[in-house]
């Protein structure tokens, strides 16, 4: 291993039996970045610690570049979830084939999307002698490192005319604010971040603990003086009393453990195929027990094939000698590490105050059908949040609908750096749930300019309020040009068959050539058609994130 160099990969040019479609071209790469210190030596770092990523460029660049750095969560889970479950460009059909997604969906239309496997020991990401990483902390310190290597691969990163995006969920909530404080303290941080993007994030236990139970009483499938809140009501207390012992709160608490596994336990019902359960990250389905959601969806079974076939592998600039063992999507080594660790930290929520108020801007947003973590935990946690001299929204504020093509899809408040979105009928991944929802917040977030061709026709559009952005559009039909040459000769006279013959010819030529077209997107804009909506069948995917059953390590 010493004599690899410490980072390498390159251009991913493209992925075995993809079915492209009408997807619109764009670059990826992917490689490996080291995070720790190197041996003089050998010139390796510590531990051969390197972080995997996979980037997406945008299909159509921005004046102002855009990059968003995506994070799973876990802690332990591999971000290929996100690229290829969530909000990239591709996604496993029922037959298992990896196909383009419908326009606009995927995150990199407009913005370059990184997809990073960290902490080391994740996905694809490499670490010898299981050195895990032994607090967030650390975390965040591996990965500043790398994007101080992707920096150096991409300098336009660290331009001025570039925004930079950290986003991710679940337990990246935990994450994201560690990187951001500690890029802030740096004198020569790697890149200027603009913002953070959170959804269904697990960022204060003390806000977030306890409210699966509330959730579950809101949707209707618990009555507010029933046997099953009476159940919950030691477990819950048993938590608030550990939470109570300390004057900042802790990243975990193992006393509240007990609440999400009680949930499960009370939902225990028996079936044909023997015991199910509530699906955590979706109350609206059920699941095997003891399962309670990690069989969802069934597409993440067609992903985990996929990614360790040794083609794959090859195209993604995975080195079947540095990281000969099958790809899993969570490794349950680095969550149990981290999590330990963390019982002893700072929860990060401590920092979100203080970002806020160095202008650093916050978007905060959750599927309201989530038990793991919740949207009304996100809620409770802005209610309690002070920052600029206020607690909460504020008295102005007040949430927006949501709507896409007219229909009711959510809200959206914000106020003094700090925005809020909730999705309905929304899981703990919502942007699978509510793609175009989704992918039009992060736009509406980070600035992203979406202009049209004269005459174009929305097929897809989307409003907060009075604000209203087109997500899809088609272009109109361009009136027939008359011809600026000067007449050609007469022709010589032909027999009236070969005329209604050739006449007949050119009507299938021109209709063919018109459908060719109306597939096309033409450079230089977006002139997407549009012919998926919002009430589409719906589709579904799974984050097996920040829950006390992280799954452990997968059998070949």
């Amino acid at each position: 291993m010493s004599t690899t160099p410490p980072g390498w990969g390159g251009a991913v040019v493209g992925l075995p039996g993809l079915e492209w479609g009408t997807l619109p071209s764009f670059d990826m790469d992917a490689g490996y970045m080291p995070v720790r210190a190197l041996d003089s030596a050998t010139g390796a770092p510590k531990d051969f610690a390197h972080v995997y990523y996979w980037r997406h460029s945008a299909m159509w660049p921005q004046r102002r570049r855009k990059v968003i750095l995506w994070l799973n969560g876990g802690p332990g889970c591999s971000s290929l979830d996100g690229a290829l479950m969530e909000l990239g460009p591709f996604r496993f059909q029922s037959n298992g084939t990896l196909a383009g997604v419908a326009r606009g969906i995927a995150w990199n239309e407009y913005a370059d999307v990184v997809y990073v496997d960290q902490p080391v020991g994740t996905g694809f990401s490499i670490v010898d002698n299981d050195a895990f990483a032994q607090s967030l902390q650390q975390v965040a310190d591996e990965m500043v490192a790398f994007l101080r290597g992707l920096v150096q691969r991409y300098p336009e990163y660290a331009r001025d005319d570039t925004d930079v995006y950290l986003a991710g969920e679940s337990y990246a909530g935990q994450y994201i604010p560690y990187v951001a404080k500690t890029l802030r303290a740096m004198p020569d941080a790697p890149l200027a971040l603009r913002g953070v993007i959170i959804g269904n994030g697990f960022i204060d236990p003390r806000t977030q603990y306890g409210t699966s139970v509330e959730t579950m009483q809101q949707a209707g499938l618990w009555q507010a003086q029933g046997p099953e809140l009476q159940h919950m009501a030691p477990f819950l207390q048993q938590c608030r009393d550990a939470m109570k012992k300390d004057a900042v709160a802790r990243a975990e608490y193992p006393e509240c453990e007990a609440v999400a596994l009680e949930v499960e336990r009370l939902t225990l019902t028996s079936a044909p195929d023997g015991e199910r359960c509530i699906n955590m990250f979706d109350l609206r389905l059920n699941d095997t027990a003891p399962a309670c959601g990690m069989n969802w969806p069934p597409e993440v079974h067609a992903m985990s094939a996929y990614l360790r076939r040794t083609d794959v592998r090859g195209a993604l600039h995975v080195d079947g000698r540095l990281q000969p063992e099958a790809w899993v999507e969570c490794n349950g080594r680095v969550g149990r590490v981290l999590r330990a660790a963390a019982q002893t930290e700072e929860a990060s929520v401590r920092y979100l105050p203080a970002l806020l108020e160095h202008g650093l801007r916050v978007l905060l947003f959750a599927g309201d059908r989530d038990l793991v973590c919740s949207a009304l935990g996100h809620q409770r946690l802005v209610d309690a949040l002070t920052w600029h001299g206020q607690t909460g929204m504020g008295a102005h504020a007040r949430p927006a609908p949501y709507l896409v093509n007219e229909a009711p899809v959510g809200t959206w408040i914000e106020a003094r750096n700090l925005t809020l979105a909730t999705f309905y009928n929304a899981s703990h991944m919502a942007p699978y749930d509510v793609p175009y929802a989704a992918h039009d917040m992060m736009l509406r977030f980070v600035g992203a300019e979406r202009s049209w061709p004269s005459g174009a026709v929305p097929s897809v559009r989307t409003r907060i309020g009075n604000s209203e952005a087109w997500l899809v559009a088609a272009p109109a039909q361009a009136p027939a040009q008359a011809s600026a040459q000067a007449p050609a000769a007469a022709p010589t006279s032909l027999p009236r068959e070969w005329v209604w013959l050739g006449l007949l010819l050119l009507g299938v030529a021109l209709c063919l050539y018109r459908r060719r077209r109306a597939r096309r997107v033409p450079s230089g804009g977006y002139y997407a058609v549009g012919q998926h909506i919002v009430d589409e069948p719906r589709i579904r995917a799974r984050d097996l994130e920040m829950q006390t059953f992280v799954l452990e390590d997968e059998g070949d």
